[in-house]
C-alpha cells in the first residue's frame, strides 16, 4: 500500500500543465522543403500554449487545442528554367582562305534561380492525447507526459494567406527582368494559384509537424531521498525517507483526478 498520496483535479492539472508548458520556451528549428515547384530554407520558430486538459482514466492527459503560435523565415527560390526553356544560341561557322574553318563558340543560356527573402506567421492548433511516464533520473523521480502518435494539425485560417504573401514578394523582383519580366510574374502567380491551400499545408505540414510530434513535458520531480523532519541540534539529526517507487494514474473518485502515490522507506 503505497505512503503518500497526492491528487490534482483537472483545474490543478490545467494550471499544472501552464507551468510546464511555458516552460519550454520557444523553440527553432531549420531546414528546406519545397512548394509545388519551389524550393524554400527556412528557419521557423514555435511557441506552445496550454489548452483545456482532460483527464482519461487509466493513464490518458488529453490536451484540447494545445495551441502553436509559430513564425516562419524563408529563402522562396524560383529556378527560371523550370519556366522558361533552354536554349543555345546556334554554332556559324565559315571557311577562311589560308587559315580553314573558323567557327564560334556555342553559346548556351543557363537560366538561374532567384532567391526571395519572405517572412510569415500564424498559429495551429491541435487536440492530443499523453501517456504518463514515471522514471527515476540520477537521485530524482521525475514524472512527465509523453504525446502518444502524431496529432492531427488545425492550421489557421489566415495560413492560406502565405500564398499571396509570396505573390505580393516575388511579383516587383520578376517584373524588374527586362522584356521577360511580365511573363515570369504572371507564371509564377498562376503556379501559386494552383498550388492553393492543400499545397500550403502539405508544405507547412512536414515544417510545423516537429514541434507537436514527440512531445514530453515534465509535471513533477522530487528527490530519491529527502528530509522530513530538519535537524534539531547536534544531537538531533535530521529524519530523512527514501522514495522507493512513484506511481501515475488518473483515477474517478467521483471526479476524474491525476494521482501520485509513494512507497517509501527510512
Amino acid at each position: 500500500m503505497a505512503e503518500i498520496t497526492a491528487a490534482l483535479d483537472e483545474q490543478g492539472a490545467n494550471k499544472l500543465l501552464d507551468g510546464a508548458i511555458a516552460a519550454i520556451g520557444t523553440q527553432v528549428k531549420s531546414g528546406s522543403g519545397s512548394l509545388g515547384p519551389f524550393v524554400a530554407s527556412y528557419t521557423v520558430s514555435g511557441t506552445l500554449t496550454n489548452g483545456d486538459v482532460d483527464l482519461i482514466p487509466p493513464s490518458t492527459i488529453r490536451i484540447v487545442d494545445l495551441r502553436l503560435d509559430w513564425h516562419l523565415d524563408f529563402s522562396f527560390g524560383i529556378d527560371l528554367s523550370d519556366i522558361l526553356p533552354d536554349f543555345c544560341l546556334p554554332q556559324i561557322c565559315i571557311d577562311i582562305p589560308c587559315v580553314g574553318e573558323v567557327c564560334t563558340p556555342k553559346i548556351c543560356i543557363d537560366w538561374p534561380t532567384i532567391s526571395v527573402p519572405i517572412s510569415f506567421g500564424d498559429f495551429v492548433k491541435t487536440t492530443a492525447d499523453f501517456q504518463i511516464v514515471v522514471n527515476l533520473v540520477g537521485a530524482d523521480w521525475v514524472v512527465s507526459i509523453k504525446v502518444l502518435g502524431v496529432p492531427n494539425l488545425q492550421f489557421g485560417a489566415t495560413t492560406a494567406a502565405l500564398l499571396a504573401a509570396i505573390g505580393l514578394a516575388v511579383t516587383p523582383i520578376l517584373l524588374a527582368i527586362p522584356f521577360l519580366g511580365p511573363f515570369l510574374a504572371i507564371a509564377v502567380n498562376a503556379i501559386l494559384l494552383a498550388i492553393g491551400v492543400a499545397g500550403v499545408t502539405g508544405f507547412l505540414g512536414p515544417i510545423i509537424t516537429p514541434f507537436v510530434s514527440g512531445l514530453t513535458f515534465e509535471i513533477y520531480k522530487q528527490p530519491k531521498k529527502f528530509p522530513v523532519l530538519p535537524a534539531a541540534g547536534a544531537f538531533d539529526p535530521a529524519v530523512d525517507i527514501t522514495i522507493d517507487a512513484i506511481a501515475a494514474v488518473v483515477a474517478n473518485s467521483g471526479e476524474d483526478e491525476l494521482v501520485l502515490t509513494a512507497d517509501v522507506s527510512p
